[in-house]
């Protein structure tokens, strides 16, 4: 391997790193703030310090630009919305891992809307994450699937929308614009979200709340999100989703060693079951790219 390809790998596996922590200070950050908030709050933050970052980026603008960051952003904020209202009725742990299921979705879904190629080892993933979910859903000695994780499964379905439309975007937008505007218009997104739905739900301002809400602005969002990019541009994306799926695997231990969540053997083996199928799709997808 490169010296270029091992920092990406660096790169990747931080913010896989950083991500699966944010799974903790999400949880946490539930006992302070109503799901909206904590997603306008932590969004807002995000999309002052990008776009100081970025600057030099933000500059030329058009009116389809600003479009195309609407439109990703309201895919993005539905998606976190979503996924936090699911962490509040489910596990840090589940949450992280039946969120990964966007890496099986994003080339169903262009197989299907766009008549790309679908390869045998998709199917055969697909398969493996369905028995993964079963084994989940299955288990009578914690809970089953509940609402919180079907909600957690509704929200990797957007956030595959999510990154097929920044796939499709980002040739016409330049991409450092469009986290801004993505982050910016989450924003705006989840505070009328609030608004309308979590009027009158209290918001609770500590020194821990607070601390949390920065880690999940400044470090979750606005630097993990800039070392993704980054990296993403010195390694193909195969090999990225599979480092960047590896925060399902640090959320489940973040959750396990900072919350104290206990998962039966069955639990486990359905998350074993999920990891090789997210595995099998991205080494197929480096090995054909090779």
């Amino acid at each position: 391997m490169t010296k270029k390809i091992w920092l990406a790998d660096g790169m990747l596996l931080l913010t896989a790193l950083i991500w699966g922590s944010g799974f903790v200070f999400m949880k946490n950050s539930l006992d302070s703030f109503p799901p909206g908030a904590i997603i306008a709050m932590r969004y807002a933050i995000g999309s002052v310090l990008a776009a100081l970052i970025f600057r030099k980026h933000l500059r030329g603008l058009t009116r389809g630009d600003v479009a195309r960051g609407a439109l990703v952003g309201l895919l993005l904020s539905s998606a976190y919305i979503v996924q936090t209202i699911g962490l509040d009725h489910t596990t840090a742990g589940r949450n992280a891992f039946l969120t990964t299921v966007y890496v099986l979705l994003v080339p169903l879904s262009s197989w299907l809307i766009f008549r790309q190629r679908l390869r045998r080892s998709t199917l055969i993933a697909a398969a493996l994450m369905l028995t993964g979910i079963g084994l989940l859903s299955l288990d009578g000695e914690s809970g089953g699937l509940n609402a919180g994780d079907v909600l957690t499964l509704c929200a990797g379905c957007l956030f595959a929308a999510h990154i097929m439309a920044v796939d499709r975007f980002h040739q016409k937008t330049n991409v450092y614009a469009l986290i801004v505007l993505q982050f910016a218009f989450s924003s705006v997104i989840a505070l009328l979200y609030t608004l309308l739905f979590e009027r009158g739900q209290a918001l609770s301002f500590t020194p821990s709340s607070v601390g949390g809400l920065l880690y999940l602005s400044v470090v979750s969002t606005t630097i993990a999100m800039s070392l993704q990019n980054i990296g993403q541009s010195m390694a193909p994306a195969s090999h990225a989703s599979i480092l960047l799926s590896l925060e399902s695997v640090f959320g489940a231990l973040f959750s396990c060693l900072l919350l104290g969540e206990r998962m039966t053997p069955q639990v486990l083996l359905g998350f074993a079951v999920i990891f090789c199928a997210l595995l099998i799709n991205g080494l197929a997808g480096e090995k054909e790219a090779k």
